[in-house]
């Protein structure tokens, strides 16, 4: 308060003060209001200037001059108050004025007309209204009768009632000598007493007496001789019991939790609170306060025991309880890329799916406006490296995501953790405000200050290793746990000079040491855990606590529909993306820089030549790289996205909103960032490197790839708790990408142990680098401007050059093999496993040619194979060789038609030009297999084909597995291209993906895991 102010006050008590007229209680009342706000010299240096005042409006009893005086007093009294309006906030106000009353009152006298007429005159321009004004005067005057009115309350030490009291509101408290009585001035939440009774009585620790009235600040507590304490929330609460709509109770009973590891988090802990009460949660590290903050609000399951809301179990009737309870962690629950008003107003859409949006916008700035933070709404929430708002502001932020959905009880973790003092009172201030307005509030803190610690209704005080040690009033703790210890001074709990409670002292007292022989403190304590926790048992009052009715309770949450969660969850977090600039510019420029950096590298030709596509002999590899590129762009976007938004999703679980609705929204996100990315890859790569024709299939498979990569990275987004974890485990996923792909390492070539000769193996399958590159690889080849012409002519020519040159030659090698062992002793061993090849392969001849059959296959085995019958095989075999001849002839000769046509009518350099521009000799090679020098291979009885195996099909009957590069694979009968049937095959994959995020198999995997790990340890 400034000095012009306080000389204001002073020239004010003057004008009011008749200097006939003042008493020493008068001139009390005058030094009381000073030191509520100054040091003792301070205070004697204005009395002095009281004085002066004083004398200069000293006058003459003339009639005139009185008149002549009080109208100029008038002007004065006018010009001070409204100095002092400015200054003064309105609780301020109403203190001067009550220091006006009672200083007018100060004398046995009457008061006087002029009196009266300076009062209300500061009323009046104190903007304080006509009944308030009243009540004070009530409160302040010496009256005889108590008045009858809602605004006052009577503690009396009678039991009898009052019959004359009808709305004054009543409290009995034994043995009080006298009365004590209570206004509730409701605009500005401020409770004053006065006491009329002869007994000695402190406040706060303060003694006081029945000449002046008393603020009776939270947390304050009335104590005297032989009566119970009066403490301030139990009088607030008498106040606002009326004002409730619905009364909520809650019930803890004898509720235990246990850790998976078998220790214990929290030993049997019973108690009942209810609405309009703020509990604070106190303890050391390690004590369980968390714990029992997640237990209480339904997080975790108690191992033992209940919580009830009215009558209704928490944890086995979550429905019934759904949107009654809000959490407010000690970290940030904020979208650090959306503004204030967006942060709220998208949270208030999740809550309130029947609004409009005018009332959703409303509803929003109101809510904004309430909590001082309207004139920030549109800056940006930032994070700890890019601060746009303040720490209490965030916090204030916070407690509006849980306020705009209006629970009823509501969990805060640590508000005031890395707030300065003056934002930890107001958020504190806030909390206490919205429990005096009817909510049930419990916050874990730490180290309150003394104006914090008295604010909270209940203290529930922990130590370490889940023991509850004390439950109740906060100011009668620090008493409490001093009787316990036989202190000196046990009954006092406040500073005698200040008023002040020092939170500290009760771990001071708690975790006192044992002093060894010379002083010094040693690791055991004096009091136990477990000592102090039977000594609470011991000393608790037991009483029947309600747990209320069995009724559900009242929830403002009205849930959108799946649809218009969807909508809202991605709208925020396409908006959240395209605020975050460097997110947008490294996602997008990702792709395409990677693309031209990969394909100039790779752009191979020889120096002094022009570029030809067809002999570049890195596709191959450009190829394989897109894929890996793909599913590494793809992981990268998306394994971090859960994770990021799981503190969020907490507090959102709460409303028990749709997952599925959440979770597609983060895939269409996912799902358009990455069409884009791989939109710009191909674009830029294909150019460069001048793929022509394959825009939109090579766009086609790398988005499929990308997009599997989305959900195999938004699984373990979901399923891991680090995100140092979640990156580390991105390279250990694609490795086995890279490697069994099939192309770093052929699948023949691999541990026998995995490795497979006759198909793909089944980690191969698995690998969606396989299906991704050989559907590339396979489309390349086949559906090029130049292969187009030919592939069914090539296909054929090469199923005939197989069969005439490597199958039939080896074919009749083992048959003219098993007739000598026929007549060698010694070789018939091996005959049984020669003719069964035989059988194999020839029976798989008749199901692919059934002009020419051969009918004594039962006959190819032991007992039944003769000379005969080889020679019969021989025959057929020679006839089989005859055929494939003539099919690779008349192949060969409709290609040879093909060309010419073509060159007919668009010349033989236009061909050439064709083959330069689409086909690439390196791809064929591969696909072809033309370097490896097996180009057929026995395994388990059988022949395999290596040669050109992008002519082969899959086996009729397959079901979709067949040789790798086949061109085309048998599903249930029917054949398809094999790009289709693998984009087909890596989306069944991502909707396994899905399936497996929605029910979070990954998590429960490596819970279960875990369980069992500790288990075998133990």
């Amino acid at each position: 308060m400034s000095e012009k102010i306080l000389r204001a006050l002073m020239q004010l008590f003057a004008i009011v003060a008749n200097a006939d007229r003042l008493t020493d209680q008068g001139r009390q009342i005058v030094e009381a209001s000073l030191k509520k706000q100054l040091s003792r010299d301070l205070v004697n240096k204005y009395l002095i200037v009281f004085d002066e005042y004083l004398e200069s409006h000293k006058g003459k009893k003339d009639a005139d001059k009185v008149r002549k005086r009080t109208s100029v007093n008038s002007v004065k009294v006018l010009k001070i108050c409204t100095d002092i309006n400015q200054e003064l906030d309105q609780r301020q106000k109403y203190i001067v004025l009550l220091r006006l009353v009672e200083f007018v009152y100060s004398s046995d006298e009457s008061i006087s007309e002029q009196e009266w007429e300076f009062v209300s005159t500061v009323a009046s321009i104190f903007n304080i209204p006509e009944g308030d004004f009243r009540d004070l005067g009530s409160l302040a005057g010496k009256i005889s009768d108590i008045p009858d009115s809602g605004s006052f309350l009577k503690i009396t030490g009678g039991t009898k009632h009052d019959e004359t009291l009808k709305q004054t509101k009543v409290l009995y408290n034994d043995d009080l000598n006298g009365y004590i009585l209570i206004l509730y001035i409701k605009s500005i939440g401020t409770l004053l007493l006065k006491y009329f009774g002869d007994g000695e009585l402190t406040l706060n620790g303060q003694p006081f007496g029945h000449d002046f009235v008393q603020v009776f600040t939270q947390g304050s507590v009335i104590r005297g001789n032989k009566i119970e304490p009066v403490y301030y929330s139990d009088v607030i609460h008498r106040f606002l019991q009326d004002t409730h709509q619905s009364r909520l109770v809650y019930a803890v009973r004898d509720i235990t939790y246990h850790f998976k590891n078998g220790g214990i988090g929290l030993y049997p802990l019973s108690f009942t609170s209810g609405s309009g009460e703020l509990i604070g949660i106190m303890g050391g590290s390690g004590a369980g306060k968390s714990t029992l903050l997640n237990l209480l609000n339904g997080n975790y399951t108690p191992t033992s025991g209940e919580v009830l809301i009215n009558g209704i179990n928490l944890h086995r009737e979550k429905k019934k309880t759904e949107g009654i309870i809000g959490y407010i962690p000690q970290d940030d629950l904020l979208m650090e890329d959306l503004t204030v008003f967006q942060n709220v107003y998208y949270n208030t859409k999740l809550c309130y799916g029947e609004l409009e949006e005018e009332a959703i916008t409303n509803k929003v700035n109101e809510l904004l406006d309430s909590l001082g933070l309207i004139e920030i709404k549109n800056l940006k929430v930032g994070n700890a490296l890019n601060k746009t708002i303040s720490g209490g502001q965030r916090k204030r932020l916070n407690i509006a995501l849980e306020l705009v959905r209006e629970p009823a009880v509501l969990f805060v973790d640590e508000p005031t953790s890395g707030l300065s003092s003056r934002d930890s009172e107001n958020v504190m201030d806030l909390l206490k405000q919205l429990a005096i307005n009817g909510k049930l509030i419990f916050v874990v803190i730490h180290q309150p200050s003394s104006d914090i610690f008295k604010l909270f209704d209940k203290l529930l005080l922990l130590d370490t290793g889940g023991y509850t040690i004390y439950f109740g009033n906060p100011s009668d703790s620090l008493v409490y746990f001093k009787r316990m210890v036989d202190q000196v001074n046990a009954d006092f709990s406040e500073c005698t000079l200040c008023g002040n409670i020092n939170p500290e002292q009760l771990f001071s007292i708690i975790e006192a040491k044992v002093l060894d022989e010379f002083g010094n403190a040693v690791n055991t304590r004096k009091i136990a855990p477990a000592g102090w926790n039977e000594l609470y048992l011991k000393n608790k009052q037991e009483a029947n606590s309600p747990i209320g009715e069995n009724i559900e309770i009242e929830n403002h949450v009205k849930k959108p529909s799946w649809y218009k969660q969807f909508k809202v969850f991605i709208t925020r977090d396409i908006l959240s993306k395209l605020s975050n600039t460097q997110y947008l510019l490294i996602n997008l420029l990702e792709a395409p820089v990677l693309a031209f950096t990969l394909a100039f590298l790779i752009k191979y030709y020889q120096p002094g030549k022009e570029y030809i596509f067809r002999e570049n002999q890195n596709i191959t590899a450009f190829l394989f790289i897109s894929v890996i590129v793909a599913l590494f762009m793809g992981l990268t976007v998306s394994a971090e996205e859960i994770f990021r938004d799981r503190k969020i999703l907490n507090r959102e679980s709460f409303l028990n909103l749709s997952r599925s609705s959440y979770l597609l929204s983060k895939i269409a996100v996912m799902f358009l960032l990455s069409a884009v990315q791989t939109a710009l890859f191909v674009i830029i790569g294909n150019s460069v490197l001048g793929i022509k024709g394959m825009y939109p299939d090579y766009w086609l498979m790398m988005f499929t790839t990308s997009c599997f990569a989305n959900l195999l990275g938004l699984n373990i987004s979901s399923a891991f708790n680090s995100a140092v974890t979640i990156y580390i485990l991105i390279p250990i996923l694609i490795i086995p990408q890279i490697l069994l792909s099939g192309i770093i390492v052929k699948f023949e070539k691999l541990n026998p142990v995995i490795g497979t000769h006759t198909t793909v193996p089944f980690f191969g399958e698995v690998m969606t680098s396989r299906w991704a590159f050989e559907g590339l690889a396979v489309h390349q080849f086949k559906e090029n401007k130049y292969e187009q012409l030919f592939f069914e002519d090539d296909k054929r020519m090469s199923k005939a050059v197989f069969q005439k040159d490597f199958l039939i030659p080896e074919l009749i090698k083992r048959t003219d093999y098993s007739i000598f062992a026929m007549t060698q002793p010694e070789k018939k061993e091996m005959l049984p496993t020669n003719l069964l090849l035989l059988t194999n392969e020839i029976l798989r001849e008749n199901g692919e040619n059934a002009n020419l059959h051969f009918d004594k296959v039962a006959l190819l085995n032991v007992s039944s194979f003769n000379a005969s019958i080889g020679n019969d095989l021989k025959k057929h075999l020679n006839n089989l060789k005859s055929f494939y001849a003539d099919e690779y002839n008349k192949a060969e000769a409709h290609k040879e038609s093909v060309i010419a046509k073509y060159q007919e009518i668009s010349g033989q350099e236009a061909l050439l030009q064709l083959k330069d521009d689409y086909e690439n000799e390196s791809l064929s090679e591969l696909l072809k297999n033309t370097t490896e020098r097996k180009q057929i291979e026995e395994t388990e009885n059988r022949l395999i084909q290596r040669f050109q195996p992008v002519f082969m099909e899959g086996a009729k009957g397959s079901l979709i597995r067949a040789p790798f590069f086949s061109s085309r694979k048998n599903i249930f009968g029917e054949y398809y291209d094999t790009y289709a049937v693998n984009i087909f095959v890596i989306w069944f994959m991502s909707i396994f993906m899905y399936v497996a995020l929605y029910f979070n198999w990954l998590k429960k995997g490596l819970s279960f895991a875990e369980r069992i790990s500790f288990k075998r340890k133990k």
